[in-house]
């Protein structure tokens, strides 16, 4: 049990387990048992104020938690578009890399031509040194005829053309092999330093998807803590009731004496409750929506008995009393929402939970079919309905035999 609504609830439970001391006469005694169900009805309405606060911090943790999911989520779906950005600059890389290959190979073409160019332009030379210098004019003086001169003047501007052209071939292909490996070593260069932005964007992101699962771990630990809260208090309340019906049947029993005492007649007690039909809970219709016995809990999605039976109706449809009795809760119920509880003697207790108004007050005699509230949608619930219950001897039966449904 929580420190924080520990003390509170072992305070209830010390009082309602009280032994009863004995005080000489029945007026005395009656003192006592009211006394000490007063002490309890006080002590249940500050449980009641606190239930409802964890109740509260219980629905803002569930906010908490919901919109850190839809962080989480959209943090999620970032991070898959950066990896798909990613892949695309990887592959913009890869067809880089590979260009930078098919150029690379260029060179070497490139450096072969300018190589062989330069093999041939070292062989002239060497040929030039070997048959000793000789000038264009020489040669073309040398001819034996017009026809011989022309031919070898055409010959001589065909070899001069052609080691112009060898030159500027060289140089060409110098200046663009150095370009084009230039402008791809700068291309690659974009490209990974997009891509090492892009990986810290994504390492950021997952770091941010971490510390949104640690702190939806932590909030749900929270939500559980106030969960917890929340059962422990319900079970707190139903020990409350059981001890203010218990403590009820002895105030009821001691008058029953002292009006036996005045009238020198026997005192007169009720037989244990033994079964029959009671008045269907609400003033119009509404159907069974969900039965008696174990399921999965619609909001806490655990196996767990299910104590009543759910009567699904319009919101603000009269929820009225079963049967005769005195009301001996009405009040906030963890789980329950707005609850009546009302007492029929010898054992039958009916529960009436969920409702968007409490029309009774606890101690109020309620006639069979007298109006005690009205349907809602109060505490855990997912519609509006009333929660029904019937417990005979404090244990809970299926209403439907005591509906005659």
């Amino acid at each position: 049990m929580k420190k924080g609504i520990a003390a509170p609830f072992l305070a209830v439970l010390t009082v309602a387990s009280l032994v009863f001391v004995p005080v000489i006469g029945h007026a005395g005694v009656q003192q006592d048992l009211q006394k000490q169900i007063d002490r309890i009805t006080e002590q249940e309405a500050a449980n009641q104020k606190r239930i409802q606060e964890a109740e509260k911090q219980q629905t803002v943790l569930k906010g908490q938690i919901e919109q850190q999911k839809k962080d989480y989520s959209q943090i999620q779906q970032e991070i898959a578009e950066q990896g798909k950005v990613l892949s695309g600059l990887q592959a913009q890389i890869t067809t880089v890399k590979l260009d930078l290959m098919e150029k690379g190979q260029e060179k070497a073409e490139a450096e072969e031509r300018v190589t062989s160019r330069d093999k041939l332009l070292k062989s002239r030379v060497q040929l030039m040194y070997m048959n000793g210098s000789v000038s264009y004019l020489e040669v073309l003086m040398s001819a034996t005829s017009f026809s011989d001169f022309l031919e070898r003047f055409q010959n001589l501007k065909t070899i001069v053309h052609k080691d112009e052209e060898i030159l500027e071939a060289n140089k060409a292909d110098k200046e663009a092999i150095t370009l084009k490996e230039a402008e791809i070593a700068q291309n690659l260069s974009q490209l990974e330093g997009l891509y090492n932005q892009q990986t810290a964007v994504v390492m950021t992101l997952q770091k941010q998807e971490k510390q949104r699962e640690v702190a939806i771990a932590s909030l749900t630990r929270q939500e559980q803590e106030q969960e917890s809260i929340s059962e422990e208090a319900e079970a707190a309340v139903e020990k409350l009731v059981k001890d203010k019906q218990t403590l009820r049947n002895k105030l009821l029993e001691e008058q029953r004496k002292e009006a036996a005492k005045k009238t020198g007649k026997p005192a007169q007690t009720k037989p244990p409750y033994s079964g029959g039909k009671l008045q269907w809970p609400l003033s119009t219709g509404g159907t069974i929506s969900s039965e008696f016995g174990y399921r999965t809990d619609p909001i806490k999605k655990v196996n767990k008995l299910h104590k009543g039976i759910d009567i699904a109706a319009p919101k603000g449809t009269p929820v009225l009393s079963a049967d005769e009795g005195t009301v001996i809760l009405a009040s906030w119920v963890s789980g329950y929402g707005n609850t009546v509880v009302v007492d029929h003697d010898n054992g039958l207790v009916t529960w009436y939970g969920h409702m968007s108004v409490i029309s009774v007050k606890e101690g109020a005699a309620v006639k069979r079919g007298g109006k005690i509230g009205e349907v809602g949608s109060t505490g855990d619930s997912t519609g509006n309905h009333l929660h029904f219950e019937v417990r005979a001897n404090d244990v809970p039966a299926n209403p439907r035999s005591y509906l005659g449904q």
